[in-house]
């Protein structure tokens, strides 16, 4: 039930802060600036989108190596396109950590190998997060400490390790700076190509790649608070209060958010769907029960 009610809160903000967002701006040059995009550049944008869907499987899968039991190309590209399904569908719930069910492997070693991969992706982020949003915003001084976000994570990570069973989910022999170089390498590449597509929509409005550089992590930053649904609402009034300086019409900013936000989230999660229901042999019931199964195992151990 509270699983219910949280993601029905989340909705319920998005569809808030959507109401809040299209009383700004007129539909009809919302679409005007949907017909006005080249197809060169649409095409583009789908391209670059790729790779950005391509640098976080590999990214994932560098790590899944490393820490779980061997698996076929078949069921990566099953697990790496559900976890953009479950991303969406279950924002209250299992979640992204729900594709590690679909690769072969102990509970401890999935739910440990999305924690690192999540840990450095996200130390990443908070860290070009912080620089940017100072850059941005001179008088914001204090969001440079997301810079040290990696330190504050390292340090809950040893207290939960110390002080918590969270120690029996950590397998033996991390290549902790292996798995560190290429995670945030390949994040890092992602993040060039979600700059890309922003700034190949928004190019002819002047925006140099930095500014635009600047202004996406500004809007993925404010995106990963976990209070809306799939970030939808707070990503697109960041885009649109961040782009405004640059001389870009709330229209376009906020129709840019939604077009990249639909090529990079919302396509692979359909496509993750299709996988799930038809080419997967562990069905999102399979999951619930290994879950709860789990959760079952584990109620007497910390009952002691």
């Amino acid at each position: 039930m509270k699983k219910i009610l949280s993601m029905l809160l989340k909705i319920s903000i998005s569809a808030a802060l959507f109401w809040w967002l299209f009383r700004q701006i007129h539909i009809k040059e919302l679409f005007m600036f949907y017909r006005s995009i080249p197809l060169g550049v649409i095409l583009g944008v789908f391209v670059l989108g790729l790779l950005n869907l391509t640098g976080q499987g590999l990214r994932f899968f560098y790590s899944a190596r490393q820490l779980m039991p061997p698996f076929t190309l078949k069921q990566a590209l099953i697990s790496h396109f559900s976890g953009f399904t479950f991303r969406l569908i279950l924002p209250a719930s299992i979640g992204e950590v729900g594709k590690t069910f679909l690769l072969p492997g102990t509970t401890k070693q999935r739910i440990y190998t999305f924690l690192i991969d999540i840990f450095f992706a996200t130390g990443t982020m908070f860290f070009f997060f912080g620089i940017s949003t100072y850059l941005l915003y001179p008088d914001m001084w204090y969001m440079l400490g997301f810079c040290v976000i990696f330190i504050i994570l390292f340090l809950i990570y040893r207290l939960f390790k110390k002080n918590t069973n969270f120690k029996d989910y950590i397998p033996e022999h991390v290549p902790y700076l292996k798995i560190a170089i290429t995670n945030v390498s390949l994040t890092i590449l992602t993040y060039i190509a979600f700059i890309s597509q922003y700034w190949l929509i928004l190019r002819s409005y002047g925006i140099s790649w930095i500014d635009q550089g600047k202004v996406c992590f500004f809007i993925v930053g404010i995106a990963s608070v976990p209070v809306s649904f799939a970030g939808l609402g707070f990503r697109e009034g960041a885009a649109n209060i961040a782009l405004q300086p640059f001389g870009i019409p709330s229209e376009v900013a906020i129709g840019s958010a939604l077009f990249i936000f639909f090529v990079n989230v919302l396509l692979p999660a359909l496509v993750g769907v299709i996988l799930l229901n038809f080419f997967s042999d562990i069905k999102y019931r399979d999951i619930r029960k290994l879950v709860t199964n789990n959760k079952k195992k584990q109620t007497p151990s910390s009952a002691k």
